[in-house]
C-alpha cells in the first residue's frame, strides 16, 4: 500500500497516510512535476485511456506522487518510469512549489507540486513510454501554450511526436489543474 506524507496548508509535515485516504479526504501531499521544454516547444503527455484519473487528457510531461519514504529529489524517477528518459537531478531547473487543488464532484486532490523544467532537445526515438500511464507525447509551441494557460487564447495546435499527427487542443483537453497553477506554469515557460 502506497503511503504519502500529509501536510497542513502551510506545507508543515503532519503524518504519513495511505494514498487512498489522502485522496478520499483531500489531504495535502507532495508531487513531482517536470515539464520538458526546448527553445521552441513544450512536450506534453496524453494520459493513457486506462488511467483511473483523467484518462485521455493532456498533462504535465512527467509527474507523480512523492512517497512517504522519498525526498522531492526522488521524484525524478517519474521521468524514467513514464518516458524512458534517464535524467540527473542536476539537469533539471527547480521552479519551486506550487499549490494545486483539483476539486470535482466526488474528487478532491490537494498537492504541493514541486515543479521542474528540463530544457533539452528530444528526438522522438528518445522516448520509451510506459503505456499504462502515457498514451503519447505531443509538442506545443511554448509561447502559445503559455498564452492558453493564461486564457489569452482558447486553442493551440499540437503534434504527436511519434507520427506528427496534428490536432488542436483547448484547456478542456487538459487535466483540470486550478487556474493559478496554469498561470504560474505560464510564467515558468518564460511568458
Amino acid at each position: 500500500m502506497e503511503r504519502l506524507k500529509v501536510f497542513d496548508d502551510s506545507y508543515t509535515y503532519l503524518k504519513d497516510e495511505s494514498r487512498a485516504i489522502v485522496h478520499r479526504e483531500g489531504l495535502w501531499h507532495e508531487t513531482f512535476h517536470c515539464w520538458l521544454v526546448d527553445e521552441q516547444f513544450v512536450y506534453i503527455q496524453k494520459r493513457s485511456t486506462t488511467k483511473k484519473d483523467f484518462p485521455n487528457l493532456f498533462d504535465i510531461t512527467a509527474a507523480g506522487h512523492i512517497l512517504a519514504t522519498e525526498t522531492v529529489a526522488d521524484g525524478i524517477r517519474e521521468i524514467e518510469e513514464e518516458l524512458g528518459l534517464a535524467v540527473a537531478l542536476s539537469q533539471l531547473s527547480s521552479k519551486g512549489v506550487v499549490q494545486d487543488t483539483i476539486e470535482l464532484p466526488g474528487f478532491l486532490d490537494r498537492e504541493f507540486a514541486n515543479v521542474f523544467l528540463y530544457e533539452s532537445s528530444f528526438a522522438p526515438s528518445a522516448f520509451s513510454l510506459q503505456q499504462e500511464e502515457v498514451a503519447s507525447i505531443h509538442i506545443v509551441e511554448r509561447q502559445a501554450l503559455a498564452a492558453l494557460f493564461l486564457r489569452e487564447i482558447t486553442a493551440v495546435p499540437c503534434a504527436n511526436i511519434a507520427d506528427r499527427t496534428a490536432t488542436v487542443i483547448t484547456l478542456a483537453d487538459f487535466v483540470p489543474h486550478e487556474r493559478a497553477y496554469f498561470e504560474q506554469v505560464a510564467g515558468m515557460l518564460g511568458y
